[in-house]
């Protein structure tokens, strides 16, 4: 015990460098010797966090230990108690003591402290920590109390190495504190000066000692200039110390430049200042020095060009407000941006878009929206600033942030050059195609019914021409053989005659009926890509508005087709309509092109083009595959005419080519139109 005692008298020295486990260490092994512990645990208290953390252990993995951690929370724990009250706890066993929480109970028991004693170390006004001892033997109340001092001993001098600890950051933070100040001083472009209660400098930045010290190397004009700026400087602040109390005008003052050794006009800030820490001689003068030399150079000429400037701000008033009224009177939104992409100008309607200070919109979402909106067109006009041309235009996306409609703008942009060809400013014309493209898109939707209609009509006369033209064959044939024989002057001859010049006719009327269903468009060289393109442009509104992404995978190789691009725009529009149909809200389309060879097409060998058009919709249900190409049959109920697929398969079929579907309920559908680059064969018309 007297060892244990001698130890800590030994450590007292460590105590001024801080070295908290050098300290304590020695003293936890002799601590644990002294009672027959096999294992001991110093947990110290955090405050920033209010828990106890394992620091330092005997016959404990240094890691295992710093994994122990007791919140002050805990009040029930017997070392929160025994840190609280300052009175030792007993455990007696860790795994079964409903005093210590689970998570707790299980590092206790991994560091084998299952048994053991828990004491307070006490500092001089509050404890530090705790020290657990862990041994096979219970502790007797001889053994608490014995082991009281000690831990105090070791709680106090815990406490004065972390005081040394904290003084040594202090000091280290004042003297970072300082650094940093001095470094800031010294920024200051300005002189800085401090002076005392006798108007002696006795502090200034590196700016101040170009005017107010001198080296031994200088001039004797220089250690002239500043013996003069001294002096100035000193007179001044004593006339300003007499006039504190008085309320003066903005102090001046005129110094030698050492230098040039022509003269500085400045304007000094200065303000009282008091060093707490020198007690009555403490008091100074902190003073900033403004070089207004060159202010008070351009002041007459200021004062000259402002007769002018009032002349011409008159002219501008009168020019700035006729291009107001033009603004307003243009319903497109304008914007006026300078080379920074500030904005200089804008009319109501881009107000509407962007908002501004005439049409300031009120927050929440659609103030959102306009924030949105500028991001958006100042990085677009940032893009569209690399071209070198001074007119540019391109398309931007952006949202009505009252009613959060899409609209589709073309922005057209034009530089203003100064006389010298310098860009001083850009004007941004923004034009919403999107109601353009809107009505464009329903027309041909218009076109694309009317056709559907016209084709119906005369497709159901071909189908009503094919079914009688059979029986008339037959009784064209039955006719034939009795002219044949029935004699000429037989009174039923002239009867069968008739019969047969009727019947030719109506074999004539027939054909004329099937020759209206066969399409009779022109067809060219078709650049499938393009008619991509153009239909995507109609939808892509309605896409947008349903939240439907469209993903194009285009053959850029793809060769044009013999074919005719209206017909071929329908049929690619009513399918990416039907797949929108299907979708409802979200989804998303594939479009893709490719060149296809397939021996068993109808056309044989020769090459074709192939688009596949792919929804994520709800698919078709196998029951109603069979029927989708028959005229008048629709799933859609009364929103369909049961049209659309039958008129574009027989579009396709006409160009000869294909239309296929394979759907599966739940997941999508695909329709793929196959057609041959060459166009129908020569017997197209004759099918």
């Amino acid at each position: 015990m007297s060892d244990l005692l001698e130890l800590l008298e030994q450590r007292t020295s460590a105590r001024e460098s801080g070295e908290i486990p050098a300290a304590l260490g020695p003293m936890l092994e002799e601590l644990s010797r002294a009672f027959a512990c096999d294992r001991a645990l110093i947990a110290l208290y955090h405050p920033d966090r209010q828990l106890l953390s394992g620091s330092l252990g005997r016959n404990i993995p240094r890691d295992y230990a710093e994994a122990l951690e007791i919140p002050l929370s805990d009040a029930t724990d017997p070392s929160v108690t025994a840190f609280r009250s300052g009175v030792p706890q007993r455990v007696e066993d860790a795994a079964t003591d409903p005093r210590i929480r689970q998570h707790i109970r299980e590092v206790l028991v991994e560091l084998a402290l299952e048994r053991f004693l828990v004491a307070p170390l006490l500092g001089a006004s509050e404890a530090v920590g705790v020290v657990l001892l862990s041994r096979a033997a219970p502790f007797s109340e001889s053994d608490v109390d014995a082991l009281m001092p000690l831990t105090n001993r070791a709680g106090a001098e815990l406490a004065r190495a972390r005081d040394v600890e904290r003084l040594r950051d202090t000091s280290e933070s004042t003297a970072i504190q300082q650094g940093w100040l001095w470094l800031m001083i010294n920024s200051v472009a300005d002189p800085v000066l401090v002076s005392d209660e006798q108007n002696e400098i006795i502090l200034q930045n590196r700016r101040a000692e170009l005017l107010f010290r001198v080296n031994p190397e200088d001039s004797p004009g220089r250690k002239h200039a500043v013996t003069m700026n001294n002096f100035l400087f000193t007179a001044a602040l004593s006339t300003w110390n007499l006039q504190r109390g008085e309320r003066s005008p903005t102090r001046e003052l005129t110094l030698v430049d050492p230098t040039e050794g022509s003269e500085l006009s400045f304007e000094v800030i200065a303000q009282p200042a008091t060093n707490y820490r020198l007690g009555a001689g403490g008091r100074g003068m902190v003073a900033v020095l403004k070089n207004v030399t060159d202010l008070r150079n351009v002041t007459e000429e200021l004062s000259r060009n402002v007769l002018r400037l009032q002349s011409a701000d008159q002219e501008i008033r009168t020019e700035r407000d006729r291009l107001d009224l033009i603004l307003r009177s243009v319903p497109n939104p304008i914007i006026v941006i300078d080379n920074d992409n500030q904005i200089i100008t804008t009319n109501e309607a881009a107000q509407r878009v962007f908002g501004g200070e005439k049409r300031p919109l009120a927050e929440g979402r659609a103030a959102e929206t306009a924030l949105r909106n500028n991001a958006k067109f100042t990085s677009f006009l940032a893009q569209l600033r690399l071209d070198p041309a001074t007119r540019k235009a391109g398309e931007l996306a952006l949202i009505d942030p009252t009613t959060s409609e899409a609209l589709e703008m073309v922005v057209t942009a034009t530089e203003i050059q100064d006389q010298l060809g310098a860009v001083v400013a850009v004007v941004a014309v923004l034009q919403d195609v999107g109601r353009l493209r809107e009505l464009e898109r329903r027309r041909l939707e218009q076109a694309l019914f009317e056709s559907e209609k016209l084709a119906a009509t005369g497709r159901l006369a071909a189908s009503i021409a094919h079914e009688i033209n059979n029986p008339l064959e037959a009784i064209q044939n039955s006719l034939y053989l009795l002219v044949n024989k029935v004699p000429n002057d037989d009174p039923n001859y002239k009867f069968l005659e008739i019969a047969m010049k009727e019947t030719q006719r109506m074999s004539r009327i027939l054909r004329q009926m099937l020759g209206f269903y066969r399409p009779a468009a022109s067809m060219g060289p078709t650049d499938v890509n393009a008619l991509i393109d153009e239909a995507e442009a109609l939808v892509v509104k309605r896409l947008r508005d349903r939240k439907i992404g469209l993903r194009k995978s285009l053959d850029g190789a793809l060769p044009p087709i013999q074919a005719s691009a209206d017909q071929l725009k329908q049929v690619i529009l009513n399918l990416l309509l039907n797949a929108a149909e299907a979708m409802g809200e979200g989804g998303t389309i594939d479009l893709e092109t490719r060149v296809y060879r397939d021996a068993r097409a109808p056309f044989l060998r020769a090459e074709a083009v192939q688009i596949l058009i792919r929804d994520t919709g709800a698919g078709i249900d196998e029951e109603h595959m069979p029927h989708i190409f028959e005229p008048f049959f629709s799933t859609k109920g009364e929103r369909g005419t049961g049209l659309g697929l039958w008129v574009s398969s027989g579009i396709v079929q006409a160009h000869g080519g294909t239309l296929q579907v394979r759907s599966r309920p739940g997941i999508g559908t695909t329709f793929s139109i196959t057609l041959p680059i060459a166009g129908p064969p020569s017997d197209a018309d004759g099918r």
